[in-house]
């Protein structure tokens, strides 16, 4: 009993200054409990309410059936840690008279969203739910999509001070075994590690640092989750994240998508074929600018080197500074449509660059041919798949445009080799970037 009751101040000095940690004597089954919870997360009332009309028709098998976690454990064993954790949890912990403790798993308060229509997303012949924050339903929308008894999904906590629960889930017999284990060892290695943002995420699983590419894809869909499951990646589901994040990335995720399968194949080739010639185009446009007016002009023809010449005359900037002006205005449009207000965003960005991009014509500080290619390279950086994927393509052409200014045509080619290089040099969950597939055993790099 006086270690109890010692457990039992300790506990209320622990969470003293949490204005919604709650305490209140219950009666449960014809027994006097000390119940302590966070009203923020427990519905005490509706709790109550289940477990006395259990307890009143079963006598004392209420027990057996509300308490758990640690009525098994001597007192001595029940240590602060472990009843401070339940109660994060959302638990309802109690004390009794005789030296009990124990864990009620109660009815929780009504604080996670619905399943409802994805937001950043836009799926085309596909179910039009999306995940949410509760990691739980997010595991129920998976389980309702993949009906196998080969899917496996462990449950994990990691952190000291916030601990996060996590779900790791995977296609036992699809997913290569080095890549499961490769995510097991590094989650086991950093497993006290904070993680409250997908850069701990990556920085627990031992991604390098500075990357030009992703190395995981991330989608609120439960179908595109589901394709990325059955074509071997492992998925990680975080609790309070309505995003699932797929381990690792390879270089197909810049032009294909897990939902291209529902199209016929001729359609899936097509689209595939767009979106490998808009990659290209989105990296390659803004240096063949800068090679074709200022450094190798003898590649064009006559007549289309002079209408070019004709064009920038009265600039009074290099190519290279008028290009790197217009992309950083471009950069600035961009991310201020995705951090407006959604109702004013798209008018004041499609306003702010109309205006601004014909005053900047007019007063001749850029060429009206670079405004039509640096468009044109914006429109085919997002027809890429991801969000994260049009970012890294984004850094690629700063990349080429530098390098075609000071080596020409060269530089160009040996940028893209170099990129190429760097890409086959990574390796991202015992997986090689340039592997075209994931599934098992298959042989592709």
């Amino acid at each position: 009993m006086d270690d109890v009751q010692k457990l039992e101040k300790q506990f209320l000095e622990h969470f003293q200054k949490s204005s919604d940690f709650s305490y209140k004597e219950i009666e449960i089954g014809g027994e006097l409990f000390k119940a302590y919870f966070f009203h923020s997360l427990v519905n005490l009332s509706a709790t109550m309410s289940i477990m006395n009309q259990f307890g009143h028709s079963q006598d004392n098998k209420w027990k057996g059936k509300f308490l758990h976690g640690l009525e098994g454990e001597a007192s001595a064993k029940v240590s602060l840690e472990k009843i401070c954790n339940a109660v994060l949890q959302g638990m309802l912990v109690l004390f009794g008279k005789e030296g009990e403790v124990a864990v009620i798993e109660p009815k929780a308060q009504d604080i996670s969203r619905p399943v409802m229509t994805p937001n950043s997303e836009n799926p085309l012949q596909s179910a039009f739910d999306a995940f949410t924050e509760d990691i739980e339903m997010n595991i129920g929308l998976l389980r309702k999509k993949i009906l196998s008894d080969q899917l496996v999904i462990e449950s994990r906590q990691i952190g000291t001070q916030s601990i996060k629960k996590m779900a790791i889930a995977y296609m036992e017999g699809v997913a290569r075994p080095e890549v499961i284990e490769s995510i097991r060892k590094k989650l086991d290695e950093n497993s006290g590690q904070e993680l409250a943002t997908i850069r701990d995420l990556t920085r627990i699983l031992g991604h390098p640092k500075f990357t030009l590419t992703p190395t995981y894809t991330s989608s609120e869909l439960p179908g595109e989750t589901m394709q990325n499951i059955q074509n071997g990646k492992v998925v990680i589901l975080l609790d309070q994240f309505s995003f699932a994040f797929a381990f690792p990335a390879i270089v197909t995720d810049l032009w294909s998508t897990s939902l291209d399968t529902q199209y016929p194949l001729p359609f899936q080739i097509f689209l595939r074929m767009i979106r490998g010639m808009a990659m290209l185009l989105a990296i390659m446009l803004p240096g063949l600018y800068v090679v074709l007016n200022s450094v190798n002009p003898e590649l064009l023809r006559i007549q289309l080197a002079i209408a070019v010449a004709e064009n920038r005359q009265g600039v009074p900037y290099p190519s290279l500074i008028e290009a790197l002006l217009v992309m950083l205005l471009l950069e600035m449009i961009i991310e201020a449509t995705i951090r407006l207000p959604k109702n004013i965003g798209p008018t004041i960005t499609m306003i702010g660059g109309i205006l601004l991009g014909q005053a900047i014509i007019q007063a001749k500080l850029v060429s009206n041919l670079l405004i039509i290619i640096l468009v044109a390279s914006a429109i085919a950086n997002f027809a890429l798949t991801s969000y994260m994927n049009s970012v890294g393509v984004r850094l690629y052409k700063y990349v080429v445009l530098f390098a075609s200014s000071v080596f020409g045509i060269w530089g160009i080619e040996v940028a893209l080799i170099w990129l190429t290089l760097y890409f086959s040099s990574l390796t991202i969950c015992s997986a090689p970037y340039l592997s075209f597939s994931l599934k098992g055993k298959t042989s592709d790099e």
